[in-house]
């Protein structure tokens, strides 16, 4: 199982740090800093994301809170299936958040696309970031979902749950020696649920490129866990 997000006390030293809600950084001129409660409760009735942005360019913290409580369980998802502890995941939490606020003024939405897209392909470069400079492959925790999307599905009998198992553990080992690249691809698409669409974009490349590095991927997991399996 995945752990629950970072402690109370991580979200409270994120989100009281000076840095991070720098005025200089996150205010530009002609854009009101605060909007009144009437103003508030509108757009809390009406749930709009885009209007949330608006809120957060112009320096409103609830604005950012709101962004970050609505994407903070997705991207710390990603985050820990990706580096495989709560350490890392938090690290990549922070810095992906930092850099989106940093860098808000970039985000364009309208009613085709979604803050959290744009928000997938920063957090996407801060994990491959991460490990980079660690200097290490980083370890994913899967699960028989996995091992089924690479054709290994279990009944439920005792023989299907001990083969279930060790699918997993063996799909697990396979995924560690995928590149970082066809690794976030495979994380991305069976973990996030994310549509292929949707995974170009966090990755800036074609969709063709996903499918390309996807179908390689499960195929390099099927051949290992066939040969380990004496398939």
């Amino acid at each position: 199982m995945v752990p629950q997000g970072p402690s109370l006390f991580f979200c409270f030293y994120f989100f009281r740090s000076p840095h991070f809600f720098n005025p200089k950084i996150f205010y530009y001129p002609g854009q009101p800093k605060r909007y009144n409660s009437r103003q508030r409760g509108m757009l809390q009735m009406n749930s709009n994301e885009v209007d949330w942005v608006v809120l957060a360019k112009a320096g409103d913290r609830g604005a950012m809170h709101e962004l970050y409580e609505r994407n903070r369980s997705r991207i710390y998802s990603l985050a820990y299936r990706y580096a495989g502890n709560v350490a890392d995941a938090e690290d990549i939490l922070q810095d992906t958040f930092i850099k989106a606020f940093q860098s808000l003024q970039k985000c364009q939405l309208n009613e085709n696309s979604y803050f959290a897209t744009w928000l997938y392909r920063i957090a996407v470069n801060c994990a491959l970031d991460h490990f980079r400079r660690r200097r290490h492959e980083s370890k994913v925790e899967l699960s028989t979902k996995l091992a089924a999307a690479v054709g290994n599905e279990g009944a439920g009998t005792p023989e299907s749950e001990y083969v279930r198992n060790e699918s997993a553990r063996l799909v697990r080992r396979g995924l560690e020696r995928l590149t970082e690249r066809k690794r976030m691809v495979v994380v991305l698409r069976h973990y996030q649920q994310l549509k292929i669409g949707e995974i170009a974009v966090a990755l800036g490349c074609s969709q063709g490129s996903v499918k390309k590095q996807l179908f390689r991927a499960l195929g390099q997991l099927k051949k290992e866990l066939s040969a380990s399996m004496g398939g």
